[in-house]
């Protein structure tokens, strides 16, 4: 006769129990802002780190993006790294499985989704981030300063793409004219994308400026070394061209293997928020 084993009671939200004890936990991979209430974004270039954990009144964690936030049934977390969630800690709700029999299940998912999706050169490049604004774009919109006020659903809004070596400055950059070191190769048009379907939506406190994804078709004489993202008003003069913000990767990209997606956030490109 085999003895029965009364595991700990599960809680709301639970996706994994311990392996050793059987202790239910939630486990989340943090990719974007808002995959978990108590995390805190911080759009500080050179950090490592992509935002903090609120795990107490003195705990802060240290996230970076693809890292796992586990939740016991206590309220406790703590942080394990990117990757793959080991299953000789975890095991998936429902899984009666061993750690082996996880992994194959596992392999023959991916196997699966790489049948629906592609292969990972078909699918959007994932890449932390940080997005910072010049500062004159924002002084414009109410001081009547030349080519200062966007009309963001009407105006010609386009993204760059630049090397690393373009060293962006808030203070002083004004105009497209500004910044250097655009990259060049085939599918990629100097000045950079238009984007397309621009919206500018309010819900309650925040007004949200939006646009669908812009994507760069793969060439083998493309770009590889694109690093930093301008976003700006194009007049189709340099001089003229209003800077609006910049986001810069945490690594070199480009088409060169495969579509460059640029996928903006889920909550927006912009979003000005009054309480």
């Amino acid at each position: 006769m085999s003895e029965k084993i009364d595991l700990p009671p599960l809680f709301k939200g639970a996706t994994h129990r311990m392996v050793n004890g059987g202790e239910p936990v939630k486990a989340v991979c943090w990719k974007k802002d808002g995959d978990h209430p108590k995390v805190e974004r911080y759009p500080i270039e050179r950090r490592s780190y992509k935002g903090l954990l609120v795990a107490g009144p003195k705990d802060k964690l240290a996230l970076h993006f693809g890292d796992w936030i586990i939740e016991d049934a206590k309220g406790r977390y703590w942080i394990e790294p990117a990757g793959a969630l080991s299953t000789a800690k975890y095991a998936p709700l429902g899984s009666g499985a061993g750690p082996a029999a996880v992994v194959a299940v596992l392999a023959l998912a991916a196997a699966v989704l790489g049948l629906i999706l592609g292969q990972p050169s078909d699918l959007p490049l994932l890449f932390g981030v940080t997005h910072l604004m010049y500062y004159s774009s924002i002084k414009g919109q109410w001081d009547g300063t030349a080519n200062g006020v966007f009309d963001l659903d009407t105006d010609t809004i386009k993204v760059s793409a630049h090397t690393n070596t373009y060293a962006p400055n808030q203070d002083t950059h004004d105009f497209f004219d500004d910044v250097t070191n655009e990259v060049t190769g085939t599918n990629y048009t100097a000045g950079g994308a238009t984007l397309a379907s621009p919206t500018v939506t309010r819900s309650t406190n925040t007004v949200t400026f939006d646009a669908a994804d812009v994507v760069w078709t793969q060439s083998g004489a493309g770009f590889s070394t694109a690093r930093k993202f301008v976003v700006y008003k194009s007049t189709g003069v340099s001089t003229t061209s209003r800077l609006g913000s910049v986001v810069t990767a945490d690594a070199d990209v480009g088409n060169v293997t495969g579509d460059l997606t640029i996928a903006w956030s889920a909550g927006g490109i912009w979003t000005w928020t009054t309480t």
